[in-house]
C-alpha cells in the first residue's frame, strides 16, 4: 500500500499527464455540448449520452499511449529497476504499484466524465449490471492499450522519440474512432480499419450496453483478446530478445 501511495502520488507530479487524462476530456466534452448543444437522440437520451464515450477515450489514449510508455522508457533509460535489485529492493513490487497507479489513474478519467456529465448536462446512468459491465469491458481495453504502450517503448526506449511516436499513433487512433467527426461520416476505408480496433467499440459501441441494449459486447471481446494475444507475443520476444542481460540477472 504505500509504495502504490507513492506511485500515486508521482502521477499527479506530472501536470502533463493529469491535464490530458483528467482535465482535457472534460474541456472537449463542454466545448462539444455549449457548441452543438445537448439535443434529443431519441428514447429520453441525448447527444451527451453518446459523447461521454469520446471525451473518455480521449482521456484514456494519451494515458496509454504517451504517459505509460514515457515511464517504461525512462526506467529503462536510467537503469533504475536494475540499480534497485542490485540493492535489494522488491522491484516487482514497486513495477506492481505503478502499474496499479496508472490503472487508478484511467479509472479516475473514466469516473470523471461520468460524473461532470451527469452533473452538468444530465447524462443518462445505467443499471447497476450494466454499469459494471460497461467497466469491466472499459478496463480491458484499457489494459490491451496499456500493452501497446509497453510494446512502444520496449520498442524504442528512447523518451525524446517516445513522445512524438506516441502523440502520432493517438491523434491517428483519435482519426480511427470519430473524435474529430462522428464516426459513420468517416470514409468506407477508415470505418474499415476501425472496426479492426479495440478503441473503437469503447468509443461508441458501448453506447449499447450504456443504454441497457446490450450487457456485453461480444465482438469487442473477441477483437480484444485477439489484440492481447498478439501484443503480448511481441512483447515477450522484443524483451527477450533487447533485455536478455537484465534478465538473466
Amino acid at each position: 500500500m504505500k509504495n502504490l501511495m507513492q506511485s500515486l502520488k508521482m502521477q499527479f507530479r506530472v501536470p502533463i499527464a493529469i491535464f490530458f487524462s483528467l482535465v482535457f476530456p472534460i474541456i472537449m466534452m463542454i466545448i462539444m455540448i455549449i457548441s452543438y448543444g445537448n439535443f434529443p437522440i431519441g428514447h429520453g437520451l441525448h447527444f451527451i449520452d453518446k459523447y461521454f464515450l469520446v471525451s473518455t477515450s480521449i482521456g484514456l489514449l494519451p494515458l496509454a499511449l504517451i504517459s505509460f510508455p514515457i515511464w517504461i522508457s525512462e526506467s529503462i533509460e536510467s537503469k533504475v529497476f536494475e540499480r534497485l535489485q542490485y540493492l535489494g529492493v522488491n522491484v516487482r513490487k514497486i513495477v506492481f504499484s505503478d502499474l496499479v497507479s496508472y490503472l487508478i489513474l484511467a479509472m479516475l478519467s473514466i469516473l470523471l466524465n461520468i460524473v461532470i456529465a451527469r452533473l452538468f448536462f444530465n447524462l443518462s446512468i445505467p443499471t447497476l449490471g450494466y454499469l459494471l459491465t460497461f467497466l469491466i469491458q472499459i478496463i480491458y481495453c484499457v489494459l490491451v492499450l496499456f500493452l501497446l504502450g509497453l510494446l512502444l517503448a520496449l520498442i524504442v526506449a528512447n523518451t525524446r522519440i517516445l513522445m512524438p511516436l506516441g502523440m502520432i499513433v493517438m491523434f491517428l487512433a483519435y482519426m480511427f474512432i470519430g473524435v474529430f467527426i462522428r464516426f459513420d461520416e468517416l470514409p468506407k476505408k477508415i470505418i474499415s480499419v476501425s472496426n479492426r480496433l479495440p478503441v473503437k467499440y469503447m468509443t461508441n459501441d458501448f453506447f449499447n450496453i450504456w443504454n441497457g441494449n446490450e450487457l456485453w459486447d461480444i465482438n469487442f471481446i473477441k477483437l480484444n483478446s485477439i489484440w492481447a494475444i498478439i501484443l503480448i507475443v511481441f512483447v515477450v520476444i522484443i524483451y527477450y530478445t533487447k533485455y536478455t542481460k537484465f534478465v538473466r540477472r
